[in-house]
């Protein structure tokens, strides 16, 4: 099983959102997210050094409600 990356990674916040980076060998995978409009966008892409990078990973996530977690529980899905 692949182990998670474990370290001090490089954070960027922005005025809508945030950049990190992850060294992993000789690539690097770089998380862009931005906020709008109540979504979290954010893309992963693999950077090999003197290539284009290669996205992998997209997600959109939407604020549903108010919740009183962890006490409370989830959230269910709508």
């Amino acid at each position: 099983m692949p182990r998670a990356a474990v370290g001090d990674f490089h954070f960027t916040p922005s005025a809508n959102g945030y950049k990190w980076d992850i060294p992993a060998g000789p690539m690097t995978i770089r998380y862009i997210a931005h906020v709008e409009g109540g979504v979290l966008h954010e893309v992963g892409d693999r950077i090999l050094p003197g290539k284009e990078p290669v996205q992998f990973f997209e997600m959109d996530v939407r604020r549903v409600g108010d919740t009183d977690w962890p006490a409370a529980g989830a959230i269910g899905p709508r």
